[in-house]
């Protein structure tokens, strides 16, 4: 799961490698809160870092290794005093077009039952980060964000 911790001046980096399985999501979100709180208490303090990392992971688990039962995900997250920096990759499919979802704004003000299904997670993530980047090399998907402290500019 976690391969690697390194404190630094300046914040903490994690690897992690997991199954692409709803189970190691949550496990692999459980063990980076808990190495944070060990090795960097508080250097995820005001960031939506967990909302954006599960986002993801479960995108890639629901999607690009839905019919890879033995799927691969690795994420490296670099929290710094700016931000989080966050790579993901894994061997599932491509993204439809080479590109991630536009993850358009779904109005809510209506009843649940008539919601859509899914279509919210993207809007969060694009949402929530800046310097988003996706490309396809070596038969493997590749994604890097920044959850920036602020998004005020």
């Amino acid at each position: 799961m976690i391969t690697s911790a390194e404190r630094s001046d300046d914040g903490i980096l994690i690897r992690c490698m997991l199954d692409a399985t709803p189970d190691s999501v949550s496990d692999c979100l459980r063990k980076i809160r808990a190495e944070i709180e060990q090795q960097a208490p508080g250097v995820d303090q005001g960031l939506p870092w967990e909302l954006v990392v599960a986002e993801v992971l479960n995108n890639i688990v629901e999607h690009a290794c839905r019919d890879r039962p033995s799927g691969r995900i690795i994420v490296c997250l670099a929290f710094r005093a700016t931000g989080l920096f966050a790579d993901f990759t894994d061997d599932g499919c491509a993204m439809p077009g080479q590109c991630p979802p536009e993850g358009r704004a779904v109005a809510v003000d209506r009843a649940p039952e008539t919601l859509p299904e899914g279509g919210f997670g993207w809007f969060l993530i694009r949402s929530l980060t800046t310097d988003l980047r996706y490309r396809r090399a070596d038969g493997a998907n590749h994604l890097s964000l920044t959850v920036p402290r602020s998004l005020d500019g």
